[in-house]
């Protein structure tokens, strides 16, 4: 197999309320706005005739946003209400991840900003009723990766995975001594 691919750029979304999500990836997660592409006519139009509303915005509207997760790899917020609801667990487009060195201190920064932590996906139901916990490993919080990990969601449900490489992390095993196993 060909090694030509060398790691994930950006994952975009449309937004309903652009604003909401412009603040939460920026104030509530601390990711750094990099750059902001302005809608042009040629942009608007295209847009209009895909079945977009675009009937609120006009040429020099911000339509892009990129926020830096990290060297050369962000999150881009398109300024451009879809039509129907965002319900991850009915498409696609399941969860994104992010990785942090400190996966409680993570916890803590989002706790005090209110953000709900889940145990997984929010379509199991389970948020942490009591703050994430001090040792995690200790508390069973070890997925079946290895790694540790919460869910959060941003203003439009889109869901977040928050995770902590360990020296179990299947992730980061050399490929020789990880074993996938078959059910």
């Amino acid at each position: 197999m060909l090694n030509y691919l060398k790691g994930l750029t950006h994952v975009t979304f449309t937004c309903k309320d652009f604003l909401a999500m412009r603040s939460f990836y920026r104030d509530t997660l601390g990711l750094k706005e990099l750059f902001v592409l302005p809608y042009n006519d040629t942009a608007l139009k295209g847009f209009r005739e895909g079945g977009y509303d675009t009937t609120e915005l006009k040429p020099g509207d911000i339509w892009i946003v990129y926020l830096e997760v990290a060297p050369r790899q962000f999150v881009e917020l398109f300024n451009l209400p879809y039509n129907g609801d965002n319900e991850t667990q009915n498409a696609g487009f399941h969860h994104f991840c992010l990785r942090v060195e400190n996966i409680v201190e993570a916890a803590r920064e989002l706790e005090t900003k209110g953000v709900t932590l889940y145990n997984g996906p929010k379509w199991q139901n389970a948020p942490f009723t009591e703050a994430y916990p001090e040792n995690p490993i200790e508390a069973g919080k070890q997925g079946q990766c290895g790694s540790l990990s919460f869910y959060i969601q941003d203003p439009e449900g889109n869901e977040i995975e928050i995770m902590q490489y360990t020296a179990d992390s299947w992730q980061v095993k050399s490929r020789a001594s990880a074993r996938v196993t078959a059910p």
